[in-house]
């Protein structure tokens, strides 16, 4: 897994929608990647409901983003990157950085730190509504689907997210709920510090947490939603 760190600059201030569309205008849209929305000094710009709903962009300050996927996918949408007139300004592309996702060692206890609000799904069930829990097999759910290749309907599939959930242990943990609006919807998602032990060990865990890191957790990936940091664990980068 790699992820594709690129910066941007807006020429003038503008008022932008839910930023991770500045990124997907500027890619033209791949559907094979996780692309975050725009970070600004450490912190991802999101449409708050509590707040006016608009964001704005200060012309000359260099943002950046992320592009998270396998290495091919990745490389194929940086290479429609190119500079662009978009939400009344024009963004200039001035650098991008690609860095491998490699997860060298696991501790026995391990934070993982919700950067943007994720849409987590049941794994069990097709379901529109979204899941609040901190539960193993909720939370890293995509991320088993991405790795094994697996998808709703495959007979394994339930015995892989059985036998993952065996891997890990919910520790007390800090969890929010964020209320923020995408495309003129309000959208509740989870935010906060999960904390997990590990009970066993297997090739699956390093695996699913590089997808998490490099692609984020929960449903919407594509759109910004669920941009994760894992802490206590070796890896080659973070963010």
């Amino acid at each position: 897994m790699i992820v594709g760190e690129v910066f941007v600059k807006p020429e003038n201030d503008t008022i932008i929608p839910f930023s991770s569309k500045i990124g997907k205008s500027l890619l033209l849209d791949p559907k094979s990647v996780s692309i975050s929305p725009l970070r600004y000094k450490g912190k991802y710009l999101v449409k708050n409901a509590s707040v006016p709903t608009y964001l704005e962009v200060i012309g000359g300050n260099v943002y950046s983003f992320e592009i998270g996927g396998d290495e091919k996918n990745v490389y194929s949408a940086l290479i429609n990157l190119d500079s662009k007139y978009l939400f009344n300004t024009f963004w200039k592309v001035i650098d991008v950085k690609v860095h491998e996702i490699e997860v060298t060692s696991i501790p026995k206890n391990f934070e993982l730190e919700i950067m943007t609000p994720a849409l987590i799904v049941s794994p069990y069930v097709k379901e529109k509504k979204k899941v609040f829990t901190n539960k193993s097999e909720y939370v890293f759910f995509n991320n088993v689907t991405d790795v094994t290749g697996l998808n709703r309907g495959d007979e394994k599939l339930n015995e892989v997210i059985y036998s993952f959930a065996q891997l890990l242990w919910e520790e007390p943990s800090v969890m929010k709920y964020t209320s923020v609006r995408y495309d003129d919807k309000l959208v509740i998602g989870l935010t906060g510090k999960l904390r997990y032990s590990i009970k066993g060990e297997d090739e699956i865990l390093v695996k699913v947490l590089e997808n998490a890191i490099a692609r984020g957790i929960g449903s919407s990936r594509r759109n910004g939603f669920g941009v994760v940091r894992v802490k206590g664990v070796d890896v080659s980068w973070s963010r």
